[in-house]
């Protein structure tokens, strides 16, 4: 009896500590994602198609450090690309690179409600209708601050602000290339089952024309240059977003749209996309269905920036997408898109993307 009695004790002193460890541990949460890609390339402007296999795997981690302060990581496969974290199987089975993706903090302060205070390489603080990537792709993660705020007005309205400031690239002998960008987007639901979104933001690059090419300064990615190969042009990008949506039992639906202008070139200024999407369930069996067109002008936007898989990768194109999904198991996906695309609004080569994905989160 005195030894039950005194491992009665000890564990009396010890569980506090260990509930403690346990809260901390509770604070962190680990995500991430693999996907595994088939791809044929047929680009009339080159002597042969292309197939190739690619993998992308993700690892992030989120920790609470308070009520009002977190902290984000995330590791990702690939190169240096902004937007790209693909990585091509060949070079005889050499070891693949890993690089910092995500590595920011999140202030929020409890006084000021849905507010959040960003700085580091964070996520894209700006909203997107449908994933769309008409001027920014799905994998880029600017660097720099950011604010964004999302309030309810009432039951059928919401707002949503988000801002900040971009290093795009430091220079130590020049001026500095960066970007303050500002939305807003209202979120509105005229019935139970329906909503409708729209928004507009302005994003203004600094020290942009007659400065060299962002991440390559061989490859304008479409942009106009000038013959020392820089950029011909500044940036000053207004954008308008909407969507209209429906949502049933299992079934949901959406048309949308993303219009933006670049305020500073004179011609061949703006850029277009339209598109739909169904889906059927959720996780397992879900099925769900996409497709958009777009015309993207040289100068609409940065071609460094936007999609990476449009016309492969850059501006001065058109054409559409097609995708569809299927959920083999929860968090796990068959995936199979489409690009029926021109190079070159002038030109018009065709240009061909098959992508076929397996795709798996946790």
């Amino acid at each position: 009896m005195k030894r039950i009695m005194l491992m009665a004790i000890i564990m009396a002193a010890l569980l506090p500590g260990m509930a403690r460890a346990g809260n901390w541990y509770d604070k962190i949460k680990i995500s991430g994602d693999f996907r595994h890609r088939h791809e044929l390339i047929q680009d009339e402007s080159k002597d042969a198609d292309r197939t190739r296999w690619r993998i992308r795997a993700r690892l992030g981690l989120a920790a609470e450090i308070n009520e009002e302060m977190s902290l984000s990581f995330r590791l990702v496969s690939g190169s240096d690309d902004p937007v790209s974290t693909n990585q091509t199987l060949t070079d005889g089975f050499t070891t693949k690179g890993i690089g910092i993706d995500l590595a920011c903090f999140d202030y929020h302060p409890s006084a000021v409600k849905g507010m959040h205070l960003i700085g580091g390489k964070m996520n894209l603080p700006f909203a997107t209708v449908q994933g769309t990537e008409l001027i920014w792709d799905s994998d880029l993660s600017p660097e720099g601050v950011a604010a964004t705020l999302t309030r309810e007005i009432n039951d059928n309205v919401a707002i949503s602000l988000g801002s900040g400031v971009f290093y795009v690239h430091e220079r130590s002998s020049e001026d500095d290339s960066w970007m303050a960008g500002a939305q807003g987007v209202v979120t509105v639901k005229p019935g139970e089952k329906t909503h409708v979104i729209a928004g507009g933001g302005y994003y203004d690059y600094q020290n942009t024309e007659n400065f060299p090419t962002f991440y390559d300064d061989e490859d304008p990615f479409g942009n106009t240059v000038n013959v020392d190969g820089e950029y011909a042009s500044d940036y000053n990008q207004f954008e308008i977003l909407g969507e209209i949506g429906m949502k049933a039992e299992k079934v949901s639906a959406a048309v949308y749209g993303n219009f933006v202008k670049n305020t500073a070139a004179g011609s061949l200024d703006t850029g277009y996309l339209v598109g739909g999407m169904i889906r059927h369930g959720k996780g397992k069996k879900s099925v769900k269905v996409n497709v958009n067109y777009r015309k993207v002008e040289k100068d609409a936007v940065i071609g460094a920036f936007t999609d990476s898989d449009f016309r492969n990768g850059g501006t001065d194109g058109k054409g559409l997408e097609l995708g569809m999904s299927y959920g083999l198991a929860d968090k796990v996906d068959l995936a199979v898109s489409y690009f029926l695309n021109q190079k070159g609004l002038e030109e018009e080569v065709d240009f061909k993307r098959l992508q076929i994905d397996l795709a798996v989160k946790f």
